[in-house]
Order: structure tokens, then sequence, then C-alpha cells
């Protein structure tokens, strides 16, 4: 298990997931089921860190940062 850091509107908390796309999954759940305002999701405080965001590709390829 690799340990993450969700970011809201409201603050930042630290979970667990095996995997990005799990990690997004239950994000985007707890943002849901306490109402708080979704922001990234950041790997952990290794030596690898990265963050995972949500994105709009329109028909241009342009990328917009939801």
């Amino acid at each position: 298990m690799k340990e993450y850091i969700c970011y809201t509107k409201q603050g930042h908390w630290t979970f667990y997931a095996d995997n990005d796309i799990e990690a997004m999954r239950l994000a985007l759940f707890y943002c849901w089921r306490d109402n708080e305002d979704f922001d990234r999701v950041e790997l952990g405080k290794y030596s690898h860190t990265y963050t995972l965001r949500i994105c709009q590709i329109d028909k241009n390829n342009s990328i917009q940062t939801l």
C-alpha cells in the first residue's frame, strides 16, 4: 500500500491505496461523502512524489485542469 494525501478546499488528509486509480476513486468518494471540494491527490512524502488531478481535454487537445 502507498500513502497518498488528498487536498481539498477545506483542508487535506492522508489515506492509503494500492495504486493511483484506487487512490483517485477513494479520494473522490470521501470528498463526495464528506461534502468537500476535491483539488488534487499527491503520492505521500517520499522521494518519488507526484500529483494526480482531474483534467478536461477538448476537441483541440487543449487541457484544462478542473
